[in-house]
């Protein structure tokens, strides 16, 4: 075999050659490097993941974190994609670790040390404990807490992969974990995991205790939005025990039908849509409670929202009609009621992205709870790109999402070289834009303090 190649590669007169030099596509992690040295991510995780390395030869819990992070952000939903950041020598030099792991394995025997359910929780804990000490919680003073429940759909034997309701893949294993949200800043305050034939409102009592808590020292809950899926008399007394509002989609159960059917004072809110309000009470609870539905007419409202009224499907005049009802207890006029509530989308938005472009789906393993690890840890990273992007980007791109981020700031070619004795990376800025606007955002990250050293001084 020859130990050189002399055949002459060219395209379009064009040569092509080959280069050892350190280069990487994920030069703009640059800024990521810069932020997470900012907040002090290193020092802070190291204690918080539950995980002991006792061999002399590993590479540390902060290094996979770091390459599991990366992964994220670089568009990775697999373990072994890690295989897809390219040069970890210029990123390990990036993140201040020694070595970046290079086998997926490394990362999947780390997560498989954490297997047990207390183990998870402290994590989740410890995880929250550091993220609250950096939002910004002046600015959001008040929210609303709402709470949402989703599928992901599972193709193998994992723990806790049951058949249940899945409206996509029918029939298929999944987990159906269960989400709080603050609704219009649009962190993730808590994730339960949990077996796919579970009822969305199971666990919902206990859930909602631990997200409060969480919260309710920092920021004023302006109350509860829900979807029907924790339409549970239990769940609305808890809220009542606590003095909060709260607004819940129902459950269109046969005598609820009858109820709206019944009523006779809607009033027109906007072009093709009603709203009335009355009070009711299912069978077996205690007391009368307020409800609000809204109606559609589908022929003057292109999308329509709500459902058909099923008990009377043989009325002609319903079926140019939709529904959606909620119980409540706030005092504001139903119009209004419904106002607050349609927010509640962006619970929906933020699911999609944590799946689309934080794997929410993705990092499966057989063990339940290795599983919920990893993707307390994507929560995690999830809630550090909101405030990345809420304390760092322009107001305009306080609202793009990681994949367009992604190819804006963070794929950029970068070479890694020296300047005299020191390392330097040099980023490839082929327009006056591109470095004009990472200047910018390199000083944006250089001025940030962050919250918990902002009151600290604060408080003297």
């Amino acid at each position: 075999m020859q130990s050189k190649c002399t055949t002459k590669i060219e395209i379009n007169k064009v040569g092509i050659k080959f280069t050892s030099k350190k280069i990487t596509a994920y030069g703009g992690f640059s800024l990521l490097a810069a932020f997470f040295e900012k907040i002090k991510l290193k020092e802070n995780l190291e204690g918080i993941i539950p995980v002991n390395e006792s061999s002399p030869n590993g590479k540390g819990i902060y290094s996979k974190v770091m390459a599991y992070i990366l992964v994220i952000y670089g568009g990775g939903n697999r373990f072994w994609h890690l295989l897809y950041l390219g040069c970890n020598e210029i990123l390990a030099t990036l993140f201040a670790v020694a070595k970046l792991p290079t086998a997926s394995t490394t990362l999947t025997r780390f997560f498989k040390k954490m297997k047990k359910m207390k183990e998870v929780e402290a994590m989740s804990e410890g995880l929250w404990g550091y993220l609250s000490k950096l939002i910004p919680w002046r600015e959001i003073k008040e929210d609303w807490l709402t709470f949402d429940s989703t599928v992901l759909e599972r193709y193998g034997k994992q723990e806790g992969a049951k058949r249940g309701y899945n409206p996509k893949k029918k029939g298929r294993g999944s987990h159906s974990p269960l989400l709080a949200f603050l609704n219009r800043s649009k962190y993730v305050v808590n994730l339960w995991n949990r077996p796919g034939n579970v009822a969305s409102w199971n666990n919902i009592n206990g859930f909602f205790e631990t997200s409060r808590h969480r919260i309710e020292r920092f920021i004023r809950i302006r109350g509860v939005i829900a979807d029907s899926g924790f339409y549970l008399r239990e769940f609305i007394e808890l809220l009542e025990q606590k003095g909060l509002t709260y607004i819940i989609a129902a459950r269109l159960y046969h005598p609820l039908q009858r109820e709206i059917y019944a009523q006779q004072d809607w009033k027109e809110a906007a072009e093709g849509i009603w709203v009335t309000e009355f009070c009711f009470r299912h069978k077996d609870w205690a007391i009368d409670r307020r409800y609000v539905a809204i109606r559609q007419n589908v022929k003057r409202r292109q999308h329509a929202m709500g459902k058909e009224l099923s008990l009377f499907g043989d009325d002609f005049d319903m079926g140019d009609y939709r529904f959606s009802v909620w119980i409540t207890n706030s005092k504001e006029t139903a119009y209004e009621v419904w106002k607050q509530c349609r927010p509640r989308a962006n619970d929906e938005n933020t699911i999609k992205e944590l799946k689309e472009d934080f794997a929410l789906g993705g990092f499966s393993m057989k063990k339940f709870y290795s599983t919920e690890a990893a993707m307390l840890l994507r929560v995690f990273i999830y809630n550090l790109f909101v405030l990345f992007r809420h304390e760092i980007l322009g107001q305009k791109e306080k609202i793009k999402r990681l994949k367009t981020l992604r190819y804006k700031y963070f794929v950029i070619p970068a070479q890694l070289g020296r300047d005299g004795r020191g390392q330097v990376l040099r980023i490839s800025a082929v327009t006056k834009k591109v470095k004009a606007k990472l200047l910018y955002l390199f000083n944006r990250i250089k001025q940030y303090v962050p919250k918990e050293f902002d009151n600290c001084n604060a408080f003297g």
